[in-house]
């Protein structure tokens, strides 16, 4: 799974979601009654989402037969994760890039140890999805917790820019992608 953190990271959550769903049929394994998914089946019917479009996501409706796979909803958490990451590196350089006092945001202490926590956050999450088994409750944990911290580096941006035309774009579709493969 740590392939599919690694290469969220390097290129976006859709190129790491794309790779957790390969060899998978998406609209047969997801729990719900619709699913994220990178290259939409044809014929598929999808459901519109500007924000998701953007970051190369699509939602599509799932078939009336399912066969849930916990295994492939932790592979996208991994993805997401990775998603995670790559969002965090640029919080990080926007802060690096403004200064109060005369230095730069992430000398000062509240922002250095706000960094640090998610840091550590995403570190434990690597760690519990390695350690997660394909159940329904490890799968909803992860998830979860991968949304929170989203949350938590959106935050870092302030109130810099909108969520059309923003990185902080990639946690709000990374969280409604991780809506649709854990099973309620």
């Amino acid at each position: 799974m740590l392939e599919y953190e690694r290469l969220a990271h390097a290129e976006g959550l859709a190129a790491g979601l794309r790779a957790a769903l390969s060899g998978a049929d998406a609209r047969e394994t997801a729990p719900g009654p619709v699913v994220a998914v990178v290259d939409v089946p044809e014929g598929a019917r999808v459901v519109a989402n500007a924000l998701a479009e953007r970051e190369g996501v699509a939602f599509v409706v799932t078939g009336s037969r399912r066969d849930y796979r916990p295994d492939v909803a932790l592979a996208v958490a991994a993805a997401r994760l990775g998603s995670t990451r790559r969002l965090l590196d640029r919080a990080v350089e926007h802060l690096a890039g403004r200064e109060a006092g005369g230095e730069p945001l992430t000398r000062k202490q509240l922002v250095a140890g706000a960094i640090g926590d998610l840091v550590t956050a995403t570190t434990r999450t690597r760690h519990e999805l390695a350690a997660a088994r394909p159940v329904a409750a490890d799968v909803a944990a992860v998830h979860d917790r991968i949304a929170a911290i989203d949350w938590e580096v959106a935050k870092l941006f302030g109130a810099n820019g909108y969520l059309t035309e923003h990185p902080a774009r990639a946690g709000y579709v990374s969280t409604l992608v991780g809506n649709t493969w854990v099973a309620s």
